[in-house]
């Protein structure tokens, strides 16, 4: 039998777990605890699914932090248990989360929840998609939400930082990220993140993105771009030649994407940034100059691609974009003019690349007079960098 049994919040003790150590056979734990059991085996989760499979003829008890089905070691080795038929129980305890929200009068129902412990990237399935956002934090964790939220307002999050849960020292404090960043919180901490905003609709209006005569992607059109490239949550997509950022924009707010637009007129660029911090997108960068030499020393690897503008320089290097796109991605362009679309099937085919071509029309006709208003024909082709 393997006992999985959580320490609660506080110092890394057994002292806030109720059983009889001494009838057990082997004791797991984080290297963290403190105790002088002579029974206990100090390891990460690795060494103790390895041992509780060459010791499943013994009782065994796992002791993680807090609550064993919240972020732990314990959600690691269960699939392991069950798959081998290992028989175990959970004694659940106190979370940080659960703690914070205990505390705040917060319903988890409205509740996103992520860590960014030990880690550089943002779930955006889960900040900010509630009314609240509760994050287990590191030491790098506040510059790490400065950065995602660099188009925010002041006034758009307000954050309760919760420190050393369970210790004298305990606190809870209002704060910001700038203040966090000079003074960094004690360790442990978590912090629950109020959103002050209202989220806007998936499909933005052109009225409600700040662009240039004819410098956006209308709705309809942007809606079939970001159909066919295949988006989903926490994708990196590269746009290129953005104009208005309206494709960005969307797919962050439909498909919680992480994007990257380059924009080499810098009104557009400016326009850009006030559409960002309106529709409060989150994990983006913007890059302003011309996108052929930009995206040459962008480090990171795009998992879609799309084409909106850019001019010659971009369409002549299709082959260039291909080959930096992440194995099974995506890339899209669009283009209104032959000449364009002439340039970038040649280029295509001399790199033998395969590709799909759409051609996307529509017809409004006026209300009052229902006279025809043909838009401009426009023609999107579609690679897949299939795995290899």
């Amino acid at each position: 039998m393997v006992t999985i049994a959580g320490s609660g919040m506080g110092a890394y003790t057994f002292d806030n777990i109720d059983l009889d150590f001494s009838s057990y056979d082997i004791i797991f734990c984080d290297q963290n605890f403190d105790t002088e059991l002579s029974n206990v085996i100090k390891g990460n989760f690795k060494v103790v699914k390895e041992s509780v499979l060459e010791n499943i003829d013994k009782n065994i008890l796992y002791i993680v932090t807090g609550s064993p089905l919240f972020f732990s070691g314990a959600l690691l080795i269960l699939p392991t248990l069950k798959r081998e038929n290992i028989p175990f129980k959970i004694i659940d305890n106190s979370s940080s989360l659960s703690y914070m929200l205990s505390y705040m009068g917060i319903s988890l129902m409205k509740t996103g929840i992520l860590s960014l412990h030990g880690k550089s990237k943002i779930d955006l399935e889960n900040f900010l998609t509630k009314d609240y956002s509760f994050v287990i934090c590191d030491e790098f964790t506040p510059q790490r939400i400065k950065e995602a939220t660099e188009y925010f307002s002041d006034d758009d999050i307000t954050i309760t930082l919760g420190e050393k849960f369970g210790y004298d020292e305990e606190k809870f404090s209002t704060t910001t990220l700038d203040a966090m960043i000079v003074n960094p919180p004690a360790m442990p901490y978590s912090l629950l993140i109020k959103r002050n905003y209202t989220l806007a609709p998936t499909i933005s209006s052109e009225d409600s993105i700040e662009h240039e005569n004819g410098m956006i992607t209308k709705s309809y059109k942007r809606h079939i771009s970001l159909q066919n490239l295949d988006l989903s949550p926490n994708l990196l997509l590269w746009d290129i030649g953005a104009g208005s950022g309206s494709v960005s924009i969307d797919g962050f707010k439909r498909y919680g994407i992480k994007t990257i637009l380059f924009e080499k007129n810098t009104k557009r660029a400016k326009m850009i940034e006030s559409s960002l911090n309106k529709h409060k997108v989150i994990n983006t960068k913007l890059y302003i100059g011309e996108a052929s030499q930009l995206y040459k020393e962008e480090t990171s690897t795009p998992d879609r691609i799309f084409i909106g503008g850019g001019g010659s320089m971009v369409i002549k290097e299709l082959d260039y974009l291909y080959s930096h796109l992440k194995v099974g991605g995506i890339m899209v362009a669009n283009f209104v003019t032959l000449e364009h679309l002439t340039t970038a099937i040649t280029v295509l085919k001399n790199s033998k690349i395969a590709f799909d071509i759409k051609s996307i029309s529509l017809t409004t006709y006026k209300l009052s007079l229902l006279l025809p208003e043909p838009e401009r024909v426009m023609h999107q082709i579609i690679i897949k960098k299939d795995n290899i």
